[in-house]
């Protein structure tokens, strides 16, 4: 029997998402307070900032993987919502400047990436596709972005996210209301690892528009998201529900979210809308996280687009929620369903042109403590 990709993705070793080949690496040195002017390729000449991170690449465009050393220390920044630079066939890993591959945190420590007090909002680092018609991922595909051991602060909309719909058109108007569609193949095939993602959404961004998930999956397919902390991801009211661990939205399939810690979360702590099918979410510990159910499914079916006029979308399915720890609510008093579909039914696609194969169903459960 065929494995689903994801199943196959949890039964294989980290060492499976390593960098793609053995060539000679491009190495973009990161330090705090950097000048401006400094080349990024050498620790002596090293950036201050992701932007220039990505000026760096784009000047010298490397054929090879790339590793951004990040010297341990503190970055105010307000983000990089605007990464579209990508190497077909290779990856781009983030990491702190003394990470061995492979290794546990290194002995420095995590890097520390702080939102500028008073910013308007947004992700920390927002990955979208190209803008250039001829680049080789200007309809999307393996984006290869690895971010290991760093730790992301006071971000109002959140710390990642991987937007493989951006400047698409995802309406198919041939339906009435319209159809919700891929914009793109996606941004697919990224990697989490070790990653401390706290204090995120408006509770802790003051005057700042509200948070949608430490890490947002929109379009993208494929990832590992494994051996992360995610604290104090909240949101004030009114907004407070709608802020998350992980957001796994619009055709994002395939991924492997796999022990993770969940803790402070003022919404349910995994998300999972629209045709995200495939997804494993096993061996993750929560608490003190949600307010309906720790893994919500959730798909805008005929009536709601309707009603709210906005695009209809379909059912997911094939998605796994096993042996995971679970914990208290956010508020603290009461425990958690481990599951909410909404609309509810384990087989109900949304109605055509929605589907769900048949003998399958939106998700599967198993082995989870309390």
């Amino acid at each position: 029997m065929r494995l689903p990709a994801a199943a196959l993705a949890l039964a294989l070793p980290l060492a499976s998402m390593a960098p793609a080949s053995a060539a000679p690496l491009f190495t973009v040195h990161m330090a705090p307070g950097a000048p401006a002017h400094n080349d990024g390729l050498t620790a002596r000449t090293p950036v201050g900032s992701l932007a220039r991170v990505q000026e760096v690449l784009r000047r010298h465009r490397p054929k090879s993987d790339v590793e951004v050393r990040i010297e341990q220390g503190v970055y105010r920044s307000a983000g990089m919502q605007d990464w579209r630079f990508y190497i077909p066939g290779h990856t781009i890993s983030f990491m702190p400047a003394d990470y061995e591959q492979g290794t546990g945190l290194p002995p420095g420590g995590r890097p520390v990436f702080r939102n500028v007090a008073g910013h308007p909002g947004g992700f920390w680092f927002q990955a979208r596709l190209p803008k250039d018609r001829t680049d080789p991922l200007h309809n999307g595909g393996d984006s290869g972005l690895r971010f290991y051991y760093l730790q992301v602060e006071e971000y109002s909309a959140g710390a990642i996210s991987i937007f493989g719909d951006s400047e698409r058109d995802v309406s198919d108007e041939s339906h009435d209301p319209p159809l919700r569609v891929r914009g793109s193949q996606g941004l697919n095939g990224n990697l989490l690892f070790g990653m401390m993602l706290r204090n995120l959404g408006d509770k802790h961004a003051p005057g700042a528009p509200f948070g949608y998930g430490a890490v947002v999956l929109t379009n993208s397919s494929g990832n590992r998201i494994e051996n992360n902390t995610f604290d104090r991801v909240e949101n004030t009211d009114p907004h407070a529900g709608y802020v998350h661990g992980t957001y796994v939205t619009h055709f994002s399939s395939s991924n492997v979210i796999v022990r993770n810690r969940f803790e402070w979360i003022s919404g349910d702590p995994i998300k999972v809308r629209n045709a995200s099918s495939y997804n494993v979410f096993e061996h993750n510990t929560f608490d003190r996280t949600g307010r309906t159910a720790h893994y919500a499914d959730e798909f805008c079916d005929l009536d709601c687009a309707r009603k709210n006029k906005i695009d209809r979308q379909c059912a997911s399915f094939h998605n796994r929620l096993f042996r995971n720890k679970l914990g208290r609510s956010h508020t603290g008093d009461a425990a958690l369903p481990a599951w909410l579909l909404t609309p509810a039914g384990l087989t109900n696609a949304g109605g055509a042109p929605c589907s769900i194969p048949a003998g399958d169903v939106r998700l599967r459960t198993g082995s989870n403590t309390s």
